[in-house]
């Protein structure tokens, strides 16, 4: 829909509370009424691009990567759409503040979230490529990756770096160096293999 492609378009280049209604109807050509037969707000636009997002990124329990390669390529895709919908986590606890309906939502989606992540690190200790010493250190790798992805863009803008795609997928850096240290002999050769992929992916070496 192009009132959804130009919302994200001006969401990202400035944010949500420079880009009003108005400026979206004015963007497309259209008049605000028109938009709002659409949508009733803002807010409606930023859920249905949250929901639109969440249709590239969340897998199905049958489709959860069960090798380390899986893991690596399904992290490859989610830089992907972190950058274009890059709005939505980089003003994520603002826009959870301002709308109850996506707070819960969004709640309801992260904690689903999070049970998946830990069915993908049991599997990858069941396959052969993770050595976990204890059920909490599960815990301590789920909670980084739900760290990185939700809260990479902050953690730049904290630091002065540029926010770009390049930096942006940094996350998955920082994810994989916390996996390194329980990754097994079959996991660190599969990652070997990637390596040049990854780097013709990003621009950079990525450290494995």
């Amino acid at each position: 829909m192009k009132i959804l492609a130009t919302a994200l378009k001006l969401f990202n280049e400035k944010n949500t509370q420079a880009a009003t209604t108005n400026h979206i109807a004015a963007a497309l050509g259209m008049s605000p009424g028109n938009l709002h037969y659409h949508f009733k707000n803002r807010e409606a636009i930023i859920f249905a691009l949250y929901e639109q997002m969440l249709s590239k990124t969340v897998l199905e329990h049958t489709d959860l990567p069960v090798t380390i390669t899986q893991v690596h390529e399904h992290q490859l895709d989610l830089a992907k759409v972190y950058w274009e919908y890059r709005f939505f986590n980089r003003e994520l606890l603002f826009l959870l503040s301002r709308d109850p309906e996506l707070k819960a939502h969004y709640i309801k989606k992260n904690v689903a979230h999070k049970r998946r992540i830990r069915i993908v690190f049991e599997q990858l200790s069941a396959n052969g490529y993770l050595h976990v010493p204890a059920d909490h250190v599960y815990t301590q790798l789920v909670d980084t990756v739900l760290l990185c992805n939700q809260f990479w863009h902050s953690h730049l803008e904290t630091l002065g770096i540029e926010v770009d795609e390049t930096n942006l997928s940094g996350g998955f850096e920082h994810i994989e160096g916390a996996m390194h240290p329980y990754l097994t002999v079959k996991a660190l050769d599969e990652l070997a293999a990637l390596q040049d992929t990854t780097n013709k992916v990003f621009g950079h070496t990525i450290k494995i």
